[in-house]
């Protein structure tokens, strides 16, 4: 045991080493001499990221070496490599715009620990019809636990300072669990009728699903343990712009969510939440605008003796997005399915990302959240809290025009008041990552 963790470290510290030159040699025109000409043509890339313009398809396929302290529950150090991909396509449509957004890939464990693979896809369809407005959106994931930070939701890929495709309907990060593999749906679909040239009214609805399945983490131990959910939303509201920056509007929602195939023990009563806020926001300026909604929301429980609770919703979101630099704070108080782990909960949940490019060859990015989730009131279940907390921090360098390395880091702490039932993630786990990122100019396709 002690040679094989001095091996897997030896090894770490190697390919660190190989990664601070790359990261730190010096940008001196005989360093770019092919691949970075001084009259620049097309744009230099730091690691994936998400097109801009009609008619693009941007892809990117990276390459990492992780060692993980804690990961899944295991104890002990840990390493895997890990192989991803990314694809993007916006589609050249100004009116009825397409856009598909995948990330996937396989983690192959090096040190006794379970290998697994990943996968995020989400796609959007609008329509404009005369006054009339429609968007299908839908979502499926398939992943070996809670999504963290990334767009594949998994640390030390590479996808750092993207916005994670949303999974299982519910909003911020999510409760941690251990090894528990778990496929994710969300359809969603809207309609907006503009009324004046500054009112609108619009409906909405959605339907999410969380199925967890069998899977292996080594050879003494398997789990299935995760709570089956469907939930499904609908709602509608008005939205008036008083002037080119500021805009309110009132929202009416209706949820529903149920436990199918319950074999944890965990009381699952279905239960309703309806919503009603009051929307406001403020364009600052060009970059900096600020959203806020709030207003109560009820919460009736389908089981014996449970009457219903009134709680407060908020939502306040504040996005900055200038030429090097993007930034998002959030803040949202609503009641959700549980994760997967609790029957229905209400959680108080804070989510920051930032990221910038330096000096066109370097990009840093980092993303910090912190989530309280709370139980509904059931009869005979005794209140408790379950607290996360996910930091990462990731920083990229351009080596050749369309190649570029990376570090990350990311740490994840969940502390619990009682013993689990379901299969949840208890501690701190630290990932440490190094890896290259293949991501060449984007495609343009259609008209031209």
């Amino acid at each position: 045991m002690k040679k094989r963790i001095q091996s897997i470290v030896g090894t770490f510290v190697l390919g660190m080493t190989w990664l601070l030159v790359v990261l730190f040699m010096p940008v001196g025109n005989s360093v770019f001499a092919q691949a970075l000409p001084a009259a620049e043509a097309s744009p230099i890339s730091t690691g994936f990221a998400l097109p801009t313009t009609l008619g693009s398809l941007q892809y990117a396929v990276s390459a990492s070496q992780s060692l993980i302290w804690g990961y899944y529950g295991n104890s002990g150090v840990g390493a895997a490599t890990n192989l991803t991909g990314d694809i993007a396509y916006l589609s050249d449509s100004k009116k009825d715009p397409f856009s598909l957004v995948f990330s996937g890939g396989h983690s192959f464990s090096e040190s006794g620990q379970g290998s697994y693979s990943y996968l995020n896809l989400g796609f959007s369809q609008v329509a404009n019809v005369g006054r009339w407005n429609f968007v299908l959106s839908d979502s499926v994931s398939y992943l070996p636990g809670t999504a963290v930070a990334g767009l594949s939701g998994v640390p030390g890929t590479g996808d750092l300072g993207l916005n994670p495709v949303q999974i299982g309907g519910d909003i911020g990060q999510g409760v941690l669990t251990n090894f528990s593999n778990r496929v994710s749906n969300v359809a969603a679909g809207s309609v907006q009728r503009q009324l004046t040239a500054k009112t609108s009214v619009s409906g909405s609805g959605s339907y999410s699903t969380m199925r967890f399945l069998s899977s292996t983490v080594n050879s003494a131990s398997s789990s299935s343990a995760g709570l089956d959910n469907g939930s499904w939303t609908a709602g509608g509201g008005m939205s008036h712009q008083i002037d080119p920056r500021n805009s309110f509007g009132g929202n009416y929602s209706y949820s529903k969510s149920s436990y199918p195939g319950n074999a944890l023990g965990v009381s699952t009563p279905t239960f309703v939440s309806q919503t009603a806020s009051a929307d406001y926001s403020h364009q600052f300026t060009r970059k900096l605008t600020v959203n806020a909604a709030a207003g109560p929301q009820w919460i009736s429980l389908g089981s014996a003796g449970s009457g219903s609770a009134i709680s407060l919703f908020a939502d306040i979101a504040a996005s900055y997005a200038g030429k090097s630099a993007v930034a998002s704070l959030a803040f949202t108080r609503s009641s959700n399915s549980g994760y997967g782990v609790t029957g229905g909960a209400v959680s108080n949940s804070a989510i920051f990302n930032v990221s910038r490019t330096f000096a066109v060859v370097w990009r840093a990015s980092a993303t910090s959240s912190y989530v309280r989730s709370s139980n509904l009131p059931v009869p005979g279940v005794a209140p408790f809290n379950i607290n996360t907390a996910v930091e990462a921090v990731q920083v990229s360098r351009a080596i050749l025009r369309s190649l570029s390395a990376y570090g990350s880091y990311t740490l994840e702490h969940q502390s619990l008041p009682l013993a689990p039932t379901a299969d949840l993630f208890s501690g701190l786990s630290h990932v440490i990552s190094f890896g290259l990122t293949y991501s060449p100019n984007s495609l343009h396709l259609g008209r031209q």
